[in-house]
C-alpha cells in the first residue's frame, strides 16, 4: 500500500474515532453553541403547555358553548396548514427566517394574551327561571354532580348538564361579543403564529448539519420536558385558586385560568430572547455573496412522487390520530372512572416517554431506518388504539402510554431527518413548514372534527377501533409504496451540485444551470 493510502486511511479512522468520541461525550458536555435551541424548545413549548391544554376550559367558563369552542379549536389547526407553508417557502426565498421567527414570537404573546384578558361577560339572573330556581341538596354533598335541580315545569335535570355549557349564566350580548373578540384573535393569532415552531426546527438542523444530525433529538426533548413541567405547574397553581360563584341561588366552584396566562407570559419572554439569539449562518452567508434566490418550488413538486407523498400520507393520518387522543382520550377514560390524580399521571408519563425518545432515537436510527420506525409508529398506533377502545379500568391505559415516546417523537424525528434529507439546506423552512402544516394543522384538526363526530355518533370505544383499523390500513400502504419506490439522492448530492462553480460563458455565469427544481 502506497504512503499516500495509508495516509488516508489513518485520517479517515481519525475522524471516525472524533466523530464517535463527540458523539459519546455530548450527552454530559455544555455546548454553548446550542444553549439558544434548549432554551427556546424548553420556554416555548412551555408556555403552550401552561396554556392549550387549559384553553377549552377557560373557554367553557367564559361562557362559550362546547360548539363554539369546536368551532374555535377546528380553525387554529387549518389556518396553520394554509399559512405555515407558506410563510416557510417566504422565509427561505427572501432569507428572512430570523426575522419572521422573531415577528411570529411577538405575535404569539399579543393575540394568545389578548384572548386570556378578553373582557369576560357580565353576570346575568335572566335564565334563571329556565333553569329552576330551587335546588334539592343530597344526604351525600360529597357528590356534586348527583345533585338535581327543579324545573318550574316540573322536569327534573342532572346540574352537570349545567355546568356543560354555561351560557344561561351570563348576559346573551356580551357572549356574543366575547366569541367574536376570540375568533378574530384566534385567525390574525394563527396566521401570524403558524411559522415558529417550523422556523425554530429549521434552523436547529440548519446549524447542526447532516453530520450533527444525531443531536437535534437532544434539543427538541427539551421541549417536552417545558411542556410537561409548566403544564403540571399552571394546572397546580390554578387548582390552589379556585373560588366561589353563584348565580340563580346556584354555587358553582370557578378557576381563575388567568394565572395560566401569566405562566405562558413569563415562558415567552425567554422564547423571545431565544429567538434573538438564533442565527442563520449559511442563509445570511448566501444573502451577503448575492447567491441567487432559491427555488423553493422543488420542495413541493417533490410531493408530486409517491414516495414522498406516502410520508405525507402518513403524516397526515399521524397528525389525525394525534389529534383525536389529545381531544377525547381522557375524556372518555373519565367516562369510564378516571380521577384527576390519573389524568395527571397519565400526561406525566406521556412527557416522560417523549423526552427521553427525543434523547435516544437518532442513536436507534443508526440500527434501523427511518421507514422502518414509521412502521414501529404505526404499530404503536394499532396497540394504543385496541387498549383505548377495550379497557375497562381506566389504570391500565397507562402502561401503553409509554408508546407515546414512539407514536410521537420518534416517529417525528424520523421524519423531520428524512423529509429534510431530500431538499437543500436553503429550503430547509419550507420543508418544516409543510411538514408542521399537514401534522399539527391539517392533520390535528381533522382528528378533533372527525373524533368529535365519530364520538358523538358511534362512542369512543369504537371510534378508538375504527381508528386501529385506519392504523392498519395506513400500515399496509407505507410498507408497500415504500418497497416499490425509491426517493431522490440526500441533500449532500444537491449541495454538492449546487456549490460546483460552472465556467463562465461571455464573461457570466449562467445561474440558472444551479437552481433547484
Amino acid at each position: 500500500m502506497k504512503a499516500e493510502d495509508k495516509e488516508s486511511v489513518i485520517s479517515n479512522e481519525e475522524k471516525k474515532c472524533v466523530k464517535n468520541n463527540s458523539e459519546k461525550k455530548y450527552f454530559y458536555t455544555l455546548e454553548t453553541d446550542l444553549l439558544p435551541f434548549k432554551l427556546f424548545y424548553f420556554s416555548f413549548y412551555g408556555a403552550l403547555g401552561a396554556v392549550f391544554p387549559f384553553m377549552s376550559l377557560y373557554l367553557k367558563q367564559l361562557g362559550l358553548s362546547p360548539r363554539e369552542i369546536g368551532i374555535l379549536a377546528g380553525v387554529r389547526p387549518i389556518l396553520g396548514f394554509c399559512s405555515g407553508p407558506l410563510w416557510g417557502s417566504f422565509a427561505d426565498r427572501w432569507r428572512m427566517r430570523r426575522c419572521l421567527l422573531v415577528v411570529s414570537t411577538l405575535g404569539w404573546v399579543a393575540f394568545i394574551m389578548g384572548i386570556g384578558f378578553v373582557t369576560p361577560p357580565r353576570k346575568s339572573e335572566e335564565k334563571c327561571r329556565d333553569v329552576g330556581l330551587n335546588i334539592s341538596e343530597p344526604d351525600n354533598a360529597s357528590v356534586p354532580f348527583d345533585l338535581n335541580v327543579t324545573m318550574n315545569e316540573g322536569l327534573r335535570i342532572n346540574r352537570a348538564e349545567l355546568l356543560e355549557s354555561r351560557g344561561w349564566m351570563f348576559n346573551t350580548d356580551d357572549l356574543q361579543r366575547v366569541f367574536y373578540i376570540v375568533f378574530v384573535l384566534v385567525i390574525f393569532g394563527e396566521l401570524v403564529q403558524s411559522p415558529t415552531s417550523s422556523l425554530a426546527d429549521s434552523g436547529c438542523l440548519e446549524h447542526l448539519g447532516s453530520e450533527n444530525m444525531n443531536k437535534y433529538g437532544f434539543q427538541r426533548s427539551w421541549g417536552s420536558l417545558g411542556f410537561g413541567a409548566l403544564s403540571i405547574s399552571a394546572g397546580g397553581v390554578v387548582a390552589l385558586n379556585r373560588y366561589k360563584f353563584e348565580i340563580c341561588g346556584f354555587s358553582f366552584q370557578m378557576s381563575d385560568y388567568r394565572i395560566c396566562f401569566y405562566f405562558f407570559a413569563g415562558c415567552m419572554v425567554f422564547t423571545f430572547i431565544a429567538a434573538l439569539m438564533y442565527k442563520f449562518p449559511k442563509q445570511e452567508e448566501e444573502k451577503s455573496n448575492g447567491k441567487p434566490i432559491p427555488a423553493v418550488m422543488g420542495t413541493f413538486k417533490l410531493f408530486c412522487s409517491i414516495h414522498y407523498a406516502s410520508w405525507l400520507f402518513v403524516a397526515f393520518f399521524m397528525g389525525v390520530s394525534n389529534g383525536l387522543i389529545w381531544g377525547f382520550l381522557y375524556w372518555h377514560l373519565e367516562n369510564i372512572g378516571a380521577t384527576q390524580l390519573l389524568v395527571g399521571i397519565g400526561s406525566v408519563v406521556s412527557c416522560t416517554s417523549e423526552a427521553l425518545m427525543f434523547l435516544v432515537v437518532f442513536y436507534i436510527f443508526k440500527h434501523i431506518s427511518y421507514s422502518t420506525f414509521m412502521v414501529l409508529g404505526l404499530l404503536g398506533y394499532i396497540c394504543r388504539f385496541c387498549v383505548f377502545a377495550s379497557v375497562t379500568n381506566p389504570w391500565l391505559v397507562l402502561p401503553v402510554e409509554i408508546f407515546q415516546g414512539c407514536t410521537y417523537a420518534g416517529v417525528w424525528s424520523a421524519m423531520t431527518a428524512y423529509m429534510c434529507s431530500a431538499v437543500p439546506q436553503e429550503n430547509l423552512a419550507t420543508m418544516q413548514g409543510i411538514l408542521h402544516g399537514v401534522y399539527w394543522g391539517l392533520g390535528s384538526g381533522c382528528g378533533s372534527l372527525i373524533g368529535g363526530i365519530l364520538v358523538q355518533r358511534l362512542g369512543a370505544p369504537m371510534t378508538f377501533w375504527i381508528f386501529a383499523g385506519a392504523s392498519g390500513f395506513h400500515l399496509v400502504f407505507f410498507v408497500i409504496a415504500q418497497k416499490f419506490t425509491k426517493g431522490r439522492p440526500l441533500a449532500e448530492e444537491y449541495e454538492e451540485i449546487v456549490s460546483y462553480t460552472p465556467q463562465k460563458q461571455n464573461g457570466e455565469i449562467d445561474y440558472d444551470k444551479l437552481s433547484y427544481h
